[in-house]
């Protein structure tokens, strides 16, 4: 990975406050999806945070991950390159449940050029034909606009943000340096190795 890349670490425990802040944001605003799906990687761990709290506020929904294509920072720009790159997978739950009237929340943990989730819900679309919930709204704790591709926007973010996340999970591009400054406890397990 470019070294010369300014890279921000998040924190598990921010991650988590931003992902029920955004849950709070979602009831507040009256949508009440009958449907949440996280999209793999990140989206997956901010999904299950959001439909925690919706639960506990009352809100009932199904919940599903689905995957893009995604594969880091070093294929990163392959895809803003050529969205038409970008594949989803795990559609079939959706597909065989999902209908008209449903109420769709899409959760990733970074908006950033907007091509992946502009490509599940082009695929669904097509896939889903009448089907389509009419209702389909994207929420995402860090938005980009100035990386925004799409004519989209996510309609739920806390913060807007330029540079590199590093989330939580991620250590896939990392050098041995970064780990120990920035995610000590992972260091020692790797020290034991």
């Amino acid at each position: 990975m470019d070294q010369m890349i300014k890279k921000t670490f998040v924190e598990e425990e921010t991650l988590l406050n931003d992902a029920f802040r955004m849950a709070v944001s979602v009831y507040e605003s009256g949508f009440a999806p009958t449907f949440i799906v996280g999209i793999w990687r990140g989206g997956s761990s901010v999904g299950i945070y959001v439909q925690e709290c919706l639960q506990f506020l009352g809100v009932e929904s199904d919940h599903i991950s689905i995957r893009t294509s995604y594969a880091g920072l070093p294929e990163y720009q392959k895809s803003v390159d050529d969205p038409s790159s970008i594949r989803v997978h795990g559609l079939q739950y959706l597909l065989e449940n999902l209908n008209a009237d449903d109420r769709l929340l899409l959760v990733d943990d970074v908006f950033n050029s907007g091509y992946s989730i502009e490509a599940v819900i082009t695929e669904l679309q097509q896939k889903l034909r009448l089907n389509m919930p009419s209702e389909v709204k994207v929420a995402t704790p860090y938005f980009k606009p100035s990386k925004n591709k799409t004519g989209r926007s996510p309609d739920y973010y806390v913060h807007e943000v330029d540079e590199w996340l590093v989330l939580p999970y991620e250590l896939q591009g990392l050098s041995y340096d970064e780990i120990v400054n920035n995610k000590p406890s992972m260091a020692g397990i790797l020290e034991q190795l």
